[in-house]
């Protein structure tokens, strides 16, 4: 196929105009809050004990459905008897068979372990996303990350001087590494870092450097509202860089208006893609367009996005 890419970086700080405009109006479809919002009996927005919960959580949130995992969370907090794994220090003096009942008891873990008593590193599975990846080992992990700072957020970003940038490389390459995932490692702390600077109450430095993580949601918006169109797929382009740079470039075009980076708007584009773009564009036709504040320069064509490859012909409406 013939390649052709083209990028509208005005359009795109227009879409984020709308976007933070219609957030802010509480009036972008049914959405109402992230998942994560939604904080447990107990704990206060941006006190160290959330931002532990949030951290603990973000560690294991992935191939997951973000709604019931951030349920089941909020079930493991507020009972009494398994509120202990979100405190970083009492969780490591427990055994692991334990600490795996307890994390499943409210669906917070939702694969049967086999768990190989001489040590933590030969847990097995029989499900398909635990030989991927151990959530009781990532989970400790973190909780001992965390514990090398006395168990508080803010001296493990005072630590780093509170740059965002060198958190990312603590916890992606080392010595933090393991508290994450191996898939999508950098997109999992990325989005971890955008939590923190949501919730916390200090502030973190230097995330106009971090790249903008990028999956389905983020792929399917920035193609659907005309920020980028053309005729390209999956195999030729490389997508994931492309639409980092893309939104990078947007959040140095709108730094002055909106003051807001690429990893704190990636959840607004997300929130654009999960509530409309995903529901109603299931063909040409998308039947969320009555109610949608981007209806009147939503991309004309094809986006097609089967598994890990996608395919697109579209090109703006004006």
């Amino acid at each position: 196929m013939d390649l052709e890419v083209k990028e509208d970086v005005q359009r795109g700080v227009e879409v984020l105009r709308r976007l933070v405009k219609s957030l802010n109006e509480q009036n972008l479809f049914e959405f109402q809050n992230l998942p994560e919002d939604i904080v447990p009996e107990g704990l206060t927005k941006g006190e160290n004990d959330h931002l532990i919960y949030l951290s603990l959580v973000s560690a294991i949130a992935y191939l997951r459905k973000e709604e019931r995992l951030w349920a089941s969370a909020r079930e493991t907090f507020e009972d009494k008897d398994t509120k202990y794994v979100f405190d970083t220090k009492e969780v490591v003096k427990h055994e692991p068979e334990k600490i795996e009942e307890d994390l499943r008891s409210f669906g917070l873990f939702i694969n049967k372990l086999v768990l190989k008593h001489w040590s933590i590193g030969k847990l097995k599975s029989v499900d398909r996303r635990s030989l991927r990846e151990n959530d009781l080992e990532i989970w400790l992990n973190m909780a001992n990350a965390l514990n090398d700072f006395d168990g508080n957020i803010q001296k493990l970003f005072e630590n780093y001087k509170y740059d965002g940038l060198e958190v990312l490389k603590a916890f992606t390459r080392a010595p933090y590494a393991s508290a994450f995932p191996e898939y999508h490692k950098q997109r999992k702390v990325e989005i971890w870092l955008a939590r923190m600077r949501r919730n916390a109450l200090f502030e973190i430095n230097n995330l106009e450097n971090i790249p903008m993580p990028v999956g389905a949601h983020i792929i399917r918006t920035t193609f659907l509202t005309g920020a980028i169109t053309g005729k390209l797929n999956s195999i030729h382009v490389d997508l994931d860089n492309l639409i980092s740079d893309y939104w990078n470039d947007v959040g140095l075009a709108c730094k002055e208006e909106l003051n807001i980076t690429p990893i704190e708007f990636q959840v607004y584009l997300w929130i654009l893609s999960k509530y409309g773009c995903s529901v109603g564009r299931e063909s040409e036709i998308c039947t969320k367009a009555p109610d949608c504040p981007f209806a009147d320069i939503c991309s004309i064509g094809k986006f097609e996005m089967l598994d890990t490859y996608i395919t697109i012909d579209l090109t703006q409406k004006r």
